[in-house]
């Protein structure tokens, strides 16, 4: 499956983030009374059983931050594919916030800096792939971090799927065709206002 290409439900989406959110909350609440159980077990003298019950929460904590993610993954596949939303819209105007737009940009200078020839950071980025597009993610790095040139929400997060989804993205999965990176860099650059 290519970015370009995905196929998504969305009613099955927007299902998925409403029961993520209140897996995320619900186990999040349940840690939080384990970890006053445990501290309060642990004050009276059953250290053992605090011991216990706090690492409980540590792994419900967990648990509720994986589905935080999880969540956050889903919904940047509905930003991308333009599908709109009550729990949509809030994120879609966090991915263009700037913190976000620098992190994004980063990220594609990461990606670039591995298509220089000779030493470089550590990467999985495939090098021949960076290299051969190298001044397109520097085009769009520094779009990203320009404030003055508004983008879209979509290009945003084909951006954040490009650099943070492995398995999908041209970048790093040598099974994907070289072409689909161009295809990828093109529909990001697309969202940028070009006056």
């Amino acid at each position: 499956m290519a970015l370009l290409d995905d196929s998504l439900s969305a009613v099955d989406a927007l299902e998925r983030v409403a029961r993520l959110r209140r897996r995320a909350r619900d186990v999040a609440l349940a840690a939080s009374l384990l970890a006053a159980a445990g501290a309060t077990a642990a004050s009276l003298g059953h250290g053992e059983i605090g011991f216990a019950a706090l690492v409980g929460a540590a792994v419900g904590f967990g648990a509720a931050g994986l589905a935080r993610a999880e969540r956050r993954t889903v919904l940047t596949r509905l930003v991308a594919a333009g599908i709109d939303g009550a729990e949509v819209r809030p994120f879609a105007a966090e991915l263009v916030s700037p913190s976000l737009r620098r992190r994004l940009a980063r990220g594609l200078e990461v990606a670039a800096a591995a298509g220089r020839p000779g030493l470089h950071e550590y990467t999985h980025v495939r090098p021949e792939r960076a290299r051969a597009v190298r001044d397109d993610l520097l085009e769009l790095a520094a779009a990203f971090r320009n404030p003055a040139r508004p983008v879209t929400p979509a290009s945003a997060a084909l951006c954040r799927r490009l650099i943070c989804e492995a398995s999908v993205s041209p970048l790093y999965n040598p099974a994907l065709p070289d072409q689909e990176l161009t295809r990828t860099l093109r529909a990001i650059g697309a969202g940028f206002d070009r006056s």
